[in-house]
């Protein structure tokens, strides 16, 4: 049994080495892959809950109900600035864009981190109409380089996110 299995280690002559060599190689591949692909879902969500905390916290910040006579019943408004809603008598915390801008700014550090490039579009390029239907909305472009296969991949990611304001009854 011994003299079997000794003259069988012989006659390999180093093939199941290199199997094994091959095994690594392909086990290392995929799993390169499944990191790549975490890493991609990882950026994703977080550039995705940026954009989300900022459209909805912009649209609270610029919000403003008031009661309208000529209907009789509570409307809700959106202002892009703080001069505006003063220009209106509103009290609201902060003009829409205004507070836009400074969660982008505190929230870029951990984007930055990850990425070359960010790209933010408020308004859809600055559309008044929104303000006016209540709509606060937010397009991000995030460029990365992410690791895959001992090279850095380019990745190029885009969000969107918008929230409006709710009319009451």
């Amino acid at each position: 049994m011994k003299r079997l299995i000794k003259e069988a280690c012989l006659e390999e002559r180093g093939s199941a080495v290199i199997h094994a060599i091959y095994l690594i190689g392909c086990f290392g591949g995929l799993l390169s892959i499944l990191l790549f692909v975490e890493q991609v879902s990882y950026l994703d969500m977080r550039v995705q809950h940026t954009a989300d905390l900022t459209t909805k916290a912009a649209r609270v910040a610029g919000e403003w109900q008031y009661y309208d006579q000529d209907t009789g019943s509570m409307k809700k408004r959106l202002f892009e600035t703080t001069k505006e809603a003063k220009e209106h008598h509103a009290e609201i915390i902060r003009g829409a864009k205004e507070e836009a801008v400074i969660l982008l700014g505190l929230n870029a550090d951990g984007l930055e981190k990850r990425t070359e490039e960010i790209t933010i579009i408020h308004q859809k390029g600055n559309q008044k109409s929104l303000y006016k239907q209540g709509i606060y909305h937010v397009r991000i472009w995030v460029k990365s380089k992410l690791p895959l296969f001992l090279k850095n991949r380019t990745v190029t990611l885009e969000r969107v996110s918008q929230s409006e304001v709710r009319s009451t009854k």
